[in-house]
C-alpha cells in the first residue's frame, strides 16, 4: 500500500494558506514538509494543554462521576490523536526531511519536559488512587487512558529513533537516547535513583525501547537485546541473534558494511580479503571499478550516516564534493536540459578508493571486525542445504596448501566475480535462479583537471535511452579532479586513447561536454569496462532449509554500473540487515537473505526498467510484451515532463535515488495528471542556469 498523502489528511495548501499570515517572517521560507512538521508540533502542544487542563481539573476532585468519565474519555482520544499525528509524521515525512528540520533548529524531539513529565505524574497519581482508595473515578477508563499513553509515549520513542537514531543536534537536544531521557525524567547521566530504571506514567517499568532503538540515557543495553543497526555491541557480548563465528567473503564496501552490522549480533567477525590494503586511498585490483566515477546518492549517504554516524563530514573534510541535483548538474535528458530551479536532493561524489578507505578505517579501528588480507577463498564448507565454513589457501604462496576456517554465518560480499554459485554446485546443492537483463553497452572513464564548467554548472549527465544511445557523466573528485565517464553500446565503445576519448564525447546530443573537456588536461589514460548486465541472484528461493549462507551487494544483485546505485545499494543492504537483526525475534539466514533482496528491489526495478527498451537488449528478466510497451509509452511521458515540472521531476528523481518505489510514479494521482493531462514545457538548446 501507498504511503498515504499528507495533503489529503491535513488539506496542506488551504492549511499553509491561512498559516502564512500567522508565519514569523523567518519561518516563510520554509518547506512544505518542514512547515507540516512545525503544524503538527504546534497542534500537538495544543492537544497536550487541553489533556493537562482535564487531568487537573480530575485531580483536584472537582467534578461528579458524569464529569470524571467525560474528562477521562476526552484526555484518552486526545493522546490518541497525539500518537496519530506521530504516525502521520512516520508515513508522510522521509528521513532526510527530519534531518534537515534537526539541522534547521537544533531539535525534533518533540514537546516541552515540563508537559511530559506533569502528564505522567499525573496519570500515575491518579491511577494508584483509583486502586487504593476506590475515588469517585472509573478504574477502566484511567487504565484506558493510561494504556493511551504508554502507546503514544512508544510511538514517540520509534519516530525519533527511526528518523535519527541517537544521532545529536545543536546542543545534544535531539536523538532517541535524548528523548528517552527526557521522558523518564533522568539527566544526561541517567536516572537519579542509581540501579533503578526509570518510571513511566504508571509507576512501573518503562516498556522495551523500539526494535532498533539505542537504550535510554543511563540505561545499559540488557544482556540478550539488539544493538541499534550499524553499532556493534560491547566486546565480550555476543549478541541475541546469537550468530556465533561470521566469515565475510570481501573486504570491500559492501564486505565492510555487513561486517559492521553483524559486529554487533556475533561472537565474532572475520572478514577475509585477497587484495592487500594500503595505508592511504588507493585503486586495488580486486575492485575493477577503483578508477571509474562514484556517486552515493541521498538514500546511500543516509543509509551511511545511520551505519557509520559522522562519516559524511569526514568525507567532506577529505575533499568529497557534495551537489544538489539537478540544481548544481548539468541534466540532459529526453532531448533538453532539466531546470535547474526544479526541488533538489544531495549527492556525494568521491572517488571509490577515498569512500572506501574511510569506511574501512571506520569500521576495523577498535571494532571486533578481524581482517585477514592476502587470502583467497576457493570453496564452500558443509553439505547442501547446510554451509559450514570455506575453504582457503594464501595468495602468492603454496597453492597447494588448503586450509579450514568453520563459521556459522558465511557472507558472500565478492561481488559481480562471486563463484558461489559453483561452489553450491561443489557440494551437490541447487545454484540460485538467476535473472539477467544483459545490455550490452560499454564504457570508459578518464581523469581530467580543468576549470569549472560554465553557467557555474558542477558536471554533466547525459541520460541515454532507447532513442539516444551515447551518455555522459562527468562529476568533480577530491584533489580538484573531474572523473569523466563516457558510455555506449559495444560497437560504439568510447577509445582507450585520450584524443579519441575527448573526440567521442562529440557525439554527445549537445556539445557543451565536449567543448569543456576539449580544454581540459587529462591525467592517464581512459580504462574501459563493459560488465554492464543486470544480474540478481535468487538465494532467496533456496528455502528456509538453506542455513549457514548470506549473500550481499553485487554478489547477489549486480546493477548496470551507469545508473550510479551500486554503492547507495551496498549501504542500504547493511541497514536492512541490520534492523532486521534487531527485531524482536531470531533471525534465519534465509530471513537475513530476503530482507537484503528488498532492500535492492527498487534499484533493480529502475536499472532493469530503463535498460529493457534499449536496443539489443538480452535476458530473461527483460521487461516485453503489450503491458510493458503501455508503462514505457506512459514514463516517456513522464521524462518529458521531467525538465520543466518541478512535481514530476521531484517525483522521478526521488525514484531515480531510491528514495522512493518506482510505482510512485503510477500511483501518484499528482503525477499523473500533470504528465497525462498537460503539455511538456518548451525545449531549450542552451545550458540551464540556476
Amino acid at each position: 500500500m501507498a504511503s498515504p498523502n499528507y495533503a489529503t489528511y491535513l488539506h496542506l495548501d488551504q492549511l499553509l494558506t491561512l498559516q502564512r499570515p500567522l508565519t514569523p517572517v523567518e519561518q516563510q521560507d520554509l518547506s512544505d514538509s518542514e512547515r507540516l512538521f512545525i503544524v503538527v508540533h504546534q497542534a500537538s502542544e495544543t492537544l497536550l494543554s487541553q489533556v493537562l487542563v482535564d487531568l487537573r481539573h480530575i485531580d483536584a476532585g472537582r467534578c461528579e462521576r458524569h464529569c470524571h468519565a467525560q474528562r477521562v474519555a476526552r484526555a484518552t482520544r486526545l493522546v490518541g490523536s497525539l500518537e496519530g499525528q506521530l504516525t502521520l509524521l512516520r508515513h508522510t515525512l522521509r528521513r532526510e526531511e527530519f534531518m534537515l528540520f534537526r539541522d534547521r533548529f537544533g531539535t525534533a524531539s518533540g514537546l516541552q519536559s515540563e508537559q511530559f513529565h506533569e502528564l505522567f505524574a499525573l496519570v500515575r497519581k491518579l491511577t494508584r488512587r483509583d486502586g487504593a482508595d476506590g475515588a469517585s473515578g472509573d478504574p477502566r477508563g484511567l487504565t484506558g487512558l493510561d494504556e493511551a499513553v504508554r502507546r503514544w509515549r512508544r510511538t514517540h520513542l520509534e519516530l525519533v529513533s527511526h528518523m535519527l537514531g541517537d544521532q545529536p543536534g545543536s546542543a545534544e537536544t535531539s536523538g532517541a537516547r535524548f528523548l528517552a531521557a527526557r521522558l523518564d525524567g533522568t539527566g544526561a547521566d541517567g536516572p537519579a535513583d542509581t540501579g533503578r530504571a526509570p518510571e513511566d506514567s504508571t509507576g512501573s517499568r518503562p516498556p522495551p525501547a523500539p526494535a532498533g532503538s539505542p537504550a535510554p540515557a543511563g540505561q545499559p543495553t540488557p544482556a540478550g537485546q539488539p544493538t541499534p543497526a550499524g553499532q556493534p555491541a560491547p566486546a565480550g557480548r555476543s549478541g541475541r541473534s546469537g550468530l556465533g563465528h561470521v566469515v565475510v567473503l570481501g573486504g570491500s564496501v559492501a564486505g565492510l558494511l555487513t561486517a559492521h552490522v553483524l559486529a554487533g549480533h556475533a561472537e565474532r567477525v572475520t572478514v577475509l580479503e585477497r587484495d592487500r590494503y594500503e595505508d592511504a586511498p588507493g585503486p586495488r585490483a580486486g575492485v575493477p571499478q577503483s578508477r571509474h566515477t562514484h556517486v552515493l546518492l541521498t538514500s546511500g549517504m543516509n543509509a551511511l550516516e545511520e551505519l557509520l554516524p559522522g562519516l559524511l563530514p569526514a568525507l567532506a573534510d577529505s575533499g568529497a564534493p557534495r551537489l544538489a541535483v539537478p540544481g548544481d548538474l548539468g541534466v540532459w535528458q529526453a532531448g533538453q536540459w532539466i531546470s535547474r530551479r526544479n526541488p533538489s536532493r544531495p549527492i556525494l561524489t568521491p572517488s571509490r578508493p577515498l569512500l572506501e578507505h574511510h569506511i574501512r578505517r571506520r569500521v576495523l579501528d577498535g571494532s571486533r571486525v578481524h581482517v585477514r588480507t592476502g587470502v583467497e577463498v576457493t570453496g564452500l564448507l558443509g553439505r547442501p542445504g547446510h554451509i559450514t565454513g570455506v575453504a582457503v589457501r594464501d595468495r602468492g604462496g603454496d597453492h597447494g596448501t588448503r586450509r579450514e576456517i568453520e563459521a556459522d554465518l558465511v557472507v558472500d560480499a565478492t561481488g559481480r566475480a562471486s563463484r558461489t554459485p559453483d561452489w553450491l554446485a561443489a557440494l551437490g546443492a541447487p545454484a540460485p535462479a538467476e535473472e539477467l537483463v544483459e545490455t550490452g553497452r560499454a564504457y570508459a572513464t578518464c581523469v581530467f583537471e580543468a576549470d569549472d564548467p560554465p553557467e557555474d554548472l558542477s558536471g554533466f549527465y547525459i541520460v541515454p535511452d532507447a532513442g539516444q544511445l551515447l551518455g555522459a557523466i562527468i562529476l568533480p573528485a577530491e584533489d580538484d579532479r573531474w572523473m569523466v565517464t563516457l558510455s555506449g553500446p559495444r560497437d560504439q565503445a568510447p577509445p582507450g586513447g585520450t584524443e579519441d576519448f575527448v573526440d567521442f564525447a562529440g557525439r554527445l546530443p549537445h556539445s557543451a561536454p565536449h567543448k569543456w573537456l576539449s580544454s581540459a588536461r587529462p591525467v592517464g589514460r581512459p580504462v574501459g569496462y563493459r560488465h554492464t548486465s543486470n544480474r540478481r541472484r535468487r538465494y532467496d528461493r533456496l528455502g528456509p532449509g538453506h542455513t549457514g549462507l548470506l549473500v550481499v551487494g553485487d554478489a547477489l544483485c549486480a546493477l548496470n554500473p551507469v545508473y550510479g546505485q551500486g554503492l547507495s545499494v551496498a549501504a542500504m543492504n547493511a541497514v536492512a540487515l541490520g534492523r532486521t537483526l534487531a527485531g524482536d525475534r531470531a533471525s534465519s539466514a534465509h530471513a537475513l537473505q530476503r530482507a537484503v533482496l528488498r532492500s535492492a528491489r527498487s534499484a533493480w526495478e529502475v536499472a532493469t526498467g530503463a535498460d529493457s527498451p534499449m536496443p539489443g537488449v538480452t535476458g530473461n528478466a527483460v521487461r516485453s510484451g503489450p503491458v510493458a510497451h503501455l508503462l514505457n509509452r506512459y514514463l516517456d511521458r513522464v521524462r518529458a515532463h521531467v525538465p520543466h515540472d518541478p512535481v514530476v521531476c521531484g517525483a522521478n528523481r526521488d525514484v531515480l535515488f531510491l528514495l522512493a518505489p518506482p510505482r510512485t510514479l503510477v500511483t501518484s494521482s499528482e503525477v499523473l495528471r500533470r504528465a497525462l493531462r498537460r503539455p511538456p514545457g518548451p525545449t531549450s538548446a542552451d545550458l540551464p542556469t540556476p
